[in-house]
């Protein structure tokens, strides 16, 4: 089934309204409240197939939101979505997790839990949607990775990409049960990929941990370096190299941090970096906030950089 909604043809005083309505008979119940009312546009055009839907948005500036109060009352459905962002920029909160989508970005979240999608400007998304028994037990896995940013650079962010657009070209020339199965296969392709990562063997983290160590090191002193910025150099999702560093014992923050202290103790207690005052060598290993980075020393080697540097050691 094809269907088109476009606000043009509504009144502007009724367009939210509208808008709302469309959202919660294609999607499922929520809150969709343009930011803009008197300049709100909005369009979709949706191929339905057996409980599965495709659909391209172009829309204005909106917040889409389901809450807990709305999901208790009954309207929940045990429903996948899957975005693709190809437009705009759009802000995703779900299951405690944050992200920023950028044109290309994709991610998965799923409607029976809290969520909210902030567009700030106008945008385009491709939405699709199937239900969780599509996958079958594989659903655990695709749980994993509620809320996880995918971005299209790297290997599987490159074929997932790929498989959409054929998707996306394919819908008008095959029948509703082709449909379907290729729904379905999209999500196949994100559980499979979350397996392999959660199931990699011990030996495997680790060589994923060192990667990411060695990156890191090189770029120790961009004070942006974090975790979605490693896990992206490494091609995985950030919760895939949280696991990797939780196999051997730390965190990436922690051990970035401890990375970054343990280079500013050497500084400091390097006769060469004498001139250089503390501040500085704190900026320039990756430190945004001297104050903070004076209290994170003392609490990892007991003394502060200033009386480190007065009576210096090797760290640990």
């Amino acid at each position: 089934m094809n269907l088109q909604f476009d606000t043009s043809q509504v009144d502007p005083s009724e367009r939210a309204g509208f808008w709302r309505e469309v959202v919660c008979s294609v999607y499922v119940p929520m809150d969709a409240e343009p930011l803009a009312r008197r300049s709100f546009h909005a369009r979709m055009d949706v191929r339905a197939a057996r409980g599965r839907v495709h659909s391209q948005v172009d829309a204005g500036a909106q917040c889409v939101s389901r809450d807990a109060a709305r999901i208790s009352r009954g309207d929940e459905r045990d429903i996948y979505t899957f975005m693709v962002q190809r437009t705009g920029s759009c802000g995703v909160e779900q299951a405690g997790a944050r992200t920023l989508l950028q044109p290309g970005d994709m991610l998965l979240f799923h409607n029976s839990r809290p969520y909210r999608l902030q567009f700030d400007q106008p945008f385009r998304q491709t939405v699709i949607q199937a239900p969780r028994s599509c996958v079958g037990p594989l659903a655990r896995d695709l749980d994993r990775r509620l809320a996880q940013r995918l971005a299209p650079a790297g290997g599987f962010g490159r074929v997932l990409q790929g498989f959409v657009q054929g998707l996306d070209q394919a819908l008008a020339e095959i029948d509703d049960t082709e449909a379907a199965i290729l729904v379905d296969e999209l999500f196949h392709l994100l559980a499979a990929h979350s397996t392999v990562l959660d199931d990699a063997p011990r030996d495997v983290r680790r060589a994923l941990v060192e990667r990411a160590q060695r990156d890191a090191r090189e770029r120790i002193a961009d004070p942006d370096l974090g975790l979605e910025t490693l896990a992206r150099a490494q091609r995985v999702s950030p919760r895939s190299l949280q696991r990797a560093f939780a196999s051997v014992g730390t965190g990436v923050m922690r051990w970035l941090r401890d990375e970054r202290l343990a280079r500013c103790a050497a500084a400091l207690s390097d006769p060469v970096a004498r001139g250089r005052g503390i501040a500085e060598l704190a900026l320039a290993h990756g430190f945004r906030d001297v104050p903070s980075f004076c209290r994170s020393f003392k609490a990892r080697y007991g003394r502060t950089p200033g009386n480190w540097r007065d009576r210096p050691q090797s760290p640990e």
